[in-house]
């Protein structure tokens, strides 16, 4: 009994393709489907499509052009701003370089040197310098002790500085190689020397 009313549920079909209408069935999809076949094959629709993509794409030209003129614009500025630094650093440079004194580089340049003899040429030649700069400036004295002095009276506040260092090269001259000079030595002694000078109001 079983087997008989399984084989006929399995011999059944699912739907009966008597009662199934086919071209109903794609006449109701087609109608279906009709505005929107209708809408895309409008011409209105593609000349409105056509108008728009025309209206876009003459903005986005026109924002492309305005970028790159403005970028240009923003190159030339940064170039000019550039050239500008450049020539104040040039100019600033050479207002430096007139105001330097190649005296008191010279003297420097042989404080850095390597070799021990050119500090004590440069210690020597410093304090020649400030001798022949406090009589320019109108000090009175035989020696430079006496110029020291005068300069102490006329109010120098760095006058200790320049007897610091006059002392250091009085060594340098009287005892030569025996008195012991260090480069960090002979760099503090031109610090003295350029205490001095500044106060004085001399380009170094």
């Amino acid at each position: 009994m079983q087997d008989t009313t399984l084989n006929s549920l399995t011999q059944k079909p699912l739907f009966d393709p008597t009662y199934l209408n086919i071209e109903y069935l794609f006449n109701q999809i087609l109608e279906a489907i009709k505005p929107i076949i209708a809408f895309l094959t409008d011409s209105h629709f593609w000349n409105l499509v056509g108008i728009i993509s025309g209206l876009l794409s003459i903005l986005f030209i026109s924002i492309i052009i305005y970028c790159l003129v403005r970028m240009n614009e923003i190159q030339d500025e940064e170039k000019g701003h550039i050239d500008h630094a450049i020539h104040e650093s040039l100019h600033r440079k050479k207002e430096k370089e007139s105001k330097t004194n190649p005296r008191w580089h010279y003297i420097m340049t042989l404080i850095e040197s390597p070799n021990e003899s050119d500090w004590r040429v440069g210690i020597i030649e410093a304090d020649s310098m400030l001798e022949e700069i406090f009589r320019d400036k109108g000090f009175q004295g035989e020696t430079m002790s006496d110029l020291l002095q005068d300069a102490k009276n006329g109010g120098v506040m760095t006058v200790q500085n320049a007897w610091d260092a006059h002392l250091i090269r009085n060594k340098i001259a009287h005892e030569g190689s025996e008195f012991p000079l260090s480069q960090i030595e002979a760099r503090r002694v031109g610090k003295l020397f350029q205490n001095v000078f500044e106060e004085l109001g001399v380009p170094i």
